[in-house]
């Protein structure tokens, strides 16, 4: 019964989530509506992540939705950061956020990996090489770049929070599509590569043209 419980509040919350992130990304543009539903979909993405963290440790050991759980909950906080920081340096609470995630999910990769328990080794490596990227680039600009890279926050942003959408949307498609296993894990993340780097380049667009109006 709890079980059924927390399935139930992880997939109807999950599916608001992603729809109001589906919206926050569409009205990009018009920053009182995107700031307002981007505060709600990281309202409900917290309860997703800790009902996903339940299931796991509780009912349902999976692997890939354990490193979509991981993912989604370091970008969400990660992105959300981003916006609050800006071009000012992380703290060190911030990066050991990062590193505790990188930690945690290479000790549970590793354990997967000498264990008899059946996984998609390409799905979650691919997670799992996604969290290792934008934690390791957290690191590397808190330790030593800062200054260089201080001035990409936006573009950060904009990656952390589709990133979080997008683990989202693969653990919808991946739960309701399972005969399409893997692809229906796999290409939802690819959409949203997609996604990030078209909105990076409109956004650089739209800078390089306010430099050239000036």
């Amino acid at each position: 019964m709890i079980h059924q419980v927390n399935i139930g509040i992880h997939a109807l919350l999950g599916t608001i989530a992603m729809v109001i992130g589906l919206f926050a990304i569409i009205y990009n543009r018009n920053v009182t509506v995107h700031k307002k539903l981007g505060r709600y979909f990281l309202y409900l993405l917290t309860v997703v992540v800790g009902t996903g963290f339940i299931g796991f440790f509780f009912f349902r050991q999976d692997p890939f939705l354990l490193m979509l759980t991981l993912i989604a909950t370091y970008v969400g906080f990660a992105g959300f950061r981003n916006i609050k920081l800006r071009e000012n340096r992380s703290t060190v609470w911030d990066a050991a956020v990062a590193l505790g995630s990188l930690i945690i999910a290479a000790v549970y990769l590793s354990k997967l990996a000498n264990s008899q328990a059946h996984w998609n080794v390409s799905v979650v490596s691919s997670t799992f090489v996604a969290l290792g990227l934008v934690t390791s680039y957290d690191l590397i600009k808190f330790f030593f770049l800062h200054n260089f890279l201080k001035k990409w926050w936006l573009y950060e942003h904009i990656y952390k929070m589709i990133s979080a959408f997008s683990a989202l949307l693969s653990a919808f498609s991946g739960n309701v599509l399972r005969d399409f296993h893997p692809y229906s894990q796999i290409l939802p993340s690819a959409f949203c590569t997609v996604m990030v780097g078209y909105f990076i380049y409109k956004k650089v667009e739209s800078r390089q043209n306010q430099v050239k109006e000036v």
